[in-house]
């Protein structure tokens, strides 16, 4: 089983059922488990979590303005949540994996950028579907929620950017 990795998520507070809550220096709350949880990761969440995710949108977004099939981006990015939704994280993932098409392989190399950034120590070979598998069920909701929330601004600056078929 992968090791647990960092997961920065964007919170208010931190779960009731944690014993406390440490603040670090770099303007974030590091919410640390339970002792009698096995192998949870510590969740780091940074205050300025939405404009981080908005950043690395624009980025993958950026890279396909002057794709000839940019429509085809355009639409997927804004299907991705509505995917997610229905049929889970990893199931999506799977899919964009299966599937030989650029816009595929945009949308999941647009969520590994993103989760590369928000698990820091993560291998050159980083896979982010064996990492999502690998997770247990609290962490796969969190990492669940951050690719909504990571999708919402892909979906905005797309649909702004590169238009849809649609």
């Amino acid at each position: 089983m992968a090791e647990p990795v960092k997961l920065k998520h964007k919170q208010a507070t931190p779960p009731s059922n944690t014993p406390e809550t440490p603040k670090n220096s770099s303007n974030s709350t590091v919410v640390t488990s339970t002792p009698s949880q096995p192998k949870q990761m510590n969740l780091v969440i940074p205050k300025d979590v939405d404009r981080l995710r908005a950043r690395s949108a624009w980025d993958s977004v950026q890279k396909v303005t002057n794709n000839s099939n940019k429509k085809k981006h355009g639409s997927l990015a804004r299907n991705m949540p509505t995917y997610i939704q229905v049929n889970g994280l990893a199931q999506t993932l799977a899919f964009l994996k299966a599937k030989d098409e650029a816009h595929h392989k945009w949308s999941l190399d647009s969520l590994s950028t993103w989760f590369r950034e928000i698990y820091p120590n993560q291998p050159d070979s980083f896979d982010l579907l064996n990492t999502i598998i690998n997770m247990d069920s609290k962490t796969y909701r969190l990492a669940t929620n951050e690719s909504l929330a990571f999708l919402q601004w892909l979906k905005r600056f797309a649909e702004a950017e590169l238009g849809t078929e649609e």
